[in-house]
């Protein structure tokens, strides 16, 4: 069985569905899931010109390079999904989440976008960012470093408004600043513990879903130039969604989506995204994408994955082990990537 396959006689129902009620899923899910292997194939979706956009002329500042464990020893990342505050504040599950994964006691943590569902005035704004720092400060208890919270936009944190990006990165005002001109502390890389994590703003407002060529040579420059050679890229949009968000993600630029992913093929670079509110892990055509879509927005039904859930990964000298668990604690999904 192909974890994560759609269910098309079902499919126009099911959108329906989600749209008018937003409500989680019953399904039951397998306690482990087996991986999706998929090929490349051409795109269905005819897409919209792309905006061009000339590379840089220099490269930014190198990425940011915090104190961190050696490589004979192992440590831990922990990976939330979508939040979406309900409100001021995140939905319950999400504190539930929280509580387990600290468990983990992780050196790292990333949050994959829509981490709020931000309202419409700026004093909003401030407060839902500040009670989200809250909510998942737990999870920095073990960490030694700074930054060890590394988000990447999705588009309802900036929805409200070109000021509610800049609002984004005023709630996080230690991340580095050395990703491409324009988009400082949104695509941005941090090394820790041999790993490169590095960010890509998938949701600017003016080309939304679109990793642009400048965007896409700075991360080509941030993967080549690697020491510690492992690379986690994560950004808000899947480049191979599998539910409600097919044509809504990397994929309505497939060109700029096959670019991305020829580079973290070349570089065995993993790839985390959210925006579908469930969990796909998929290898295509060589590379892994993992879609942790929900650590406490409402559960999209009828594509699989449906469940609430966070990632671990755990970082040894040779592999990195990742692990799924749902809001409970019981683990969902295991593999390795050399």
């Amino acid at each position: 069985m192909v974890y994560g396959k759609k269910r098309p006689f079902l499919l126009g129902l099911v959108l329906l569905l989600v749209a008018a009620c937003g409500q989680p899923a019953a399904t039951q899910v397998p306690a482990q899931l087996p991986t999706a292997v998929v090929a490349l194939s051409t795109p269905v979706v005819q897409p919209p010109a792309a905006p061009s956009a000339a590379p840089a002329a220099t490269l930014p500042p190198a990425p940011t390079v915090v104190p961190s464990p050696t490589v004979a020893q192992s440590w831990r990342f922990v990976v939330l999904g979508d939040t979406r505050t309900e409100g001021l504040n995140p939905p319950d599950v999400t504190y539930a989440i929280v509580k387990q994964a600290a468990a983990a006691q992780p050196a790292i943590v990333l949050a994959v976008g829509d981490l709020i569902n931000a309202l419409s005035t700026p004093d909003e704004v401030r407060q839902q960012w500040q009670n989200w720092r809250a909510a998942v400060a737990p999870l920095g208890q073990a960490a030694t470093t700074t930054p060890w919270l590394l988000p990447t936009p999705g588009n309802h944190d900036v929805q409200s408004g070109d000021w509610a990006t800049g609002l984004l990165t005023e709630a996080f005002p230690e991340l580095p600043a050395n990703g491409p001109p324009g988009l400082e502390r949104r695509a941005y890389s941090v090394d820790y513990g041999g790993v490169r994590f590095v960010s890509l703003d998938s949701e600017q407002r003016t080309q939304m879903h679109l990793l642009d060529d400048a965007q896409l040579a700075w991360l080509e420059a941030q993967l080549r130039d690697n020491p510690g050679h492992a690379a986690i890229v994560f950004s808000h949009d899947p480049a191979y969604p599998v539910g409600p968000h097919v044509g809504s993600s990397l994929d309505v630029y497939p060109k700029a989506r096959d670019r991305l992913w020829a580079l973290l093929k070349q570089y065995g670079a993993v790839y985390f995204a959210g925006h579908e509110h469930l969990y796909n892990h998929q290898i295509v055509d060589g590379a892994h994408q993992i879609i942790a879509g929900t650590s406490g927005s409402f559960v999209y039904g009828g594509f699989g994955g449906e469940f609430y859930h966070y990632v671990v990964g755990e970082v040894s000298a040779n592999a990195i082990t990742f692990v799924v668990y749902d809001q409970n604690g019981q683990e969902r999904d295991r593999f390795t990537v050399p």
